[in-house]
């Protein structure tokens, strides 16, 4: 019995052994803190990431925002057709030209509305990025190896 005791004690030992020696194992594989200047690279990149995404977002809107200026000027261009052949006597015809008269309406709502304020909040984040990319990024000498080694293991926060 005494000695079945003991072996449970010395296996305990053993495994707190075990587990203290380990310790500083794995605390050596943690990797030491980056370098100032391997944080300003990461920042730089995630600028850099995050004025593409942004410039593509922009682009997107400013299409989407010239199809509906387009769907507007195609509008017009039927009204003014619409209104010179328009007899004013003829009740259907009149609720036909109103009824385009109202498309027209609605889409210059959302192109001086929604794709605009969409488009512009795209163009004012973009600019704003493009900005902190240029005075704290651009042109400035980096180590290529260092600039290869923060690439490899990159992680940037969304670009918003």
């Amino acid at each position: 019995m005494w000695c079945f005791r003991f072996g449970r004690f010395a296996l305990l030992w053993a495994g707190i052994a075990a587990c203290s020696v380990g310790v500083p194992a794995a605390v050596a594989q943690v990797p030491p803190p980056p370098s100032p200047e391997a944080t300003e690279i990461a920042a730089c990149l995630c600028l850099e990431q995050a004025v593409q995404i942004l410039g593509a977002e922009m682009t997107a809107r400013q299409g989407a925002y010239e199809a509906s200026r387009a769907e507007v000027a195609r509008l017009d261009e039927q009204l003014q057709g619409a209104r010179a052949g328009l007899d004013v006597n003829d009740p259907q015809a009149v609720a036909r030209f109103r009824q385009l008269l109202e498309q027209r309406d609605t889409a210059f709502g959302r192109s001086s509305g929604a794709a605009f304020g969409e488009f512009n909040t795209a163009v004012e984040r973009y600019n704003f990025r493009v900005n902190e990319f240029n005075a704290r990024c651009a042109n400035r000498p980096r180590n290529p190896v260092l600039l290869n080694q923060v690439r490899a293991t990159l992680i940037c926060p969304p670009p918003y």
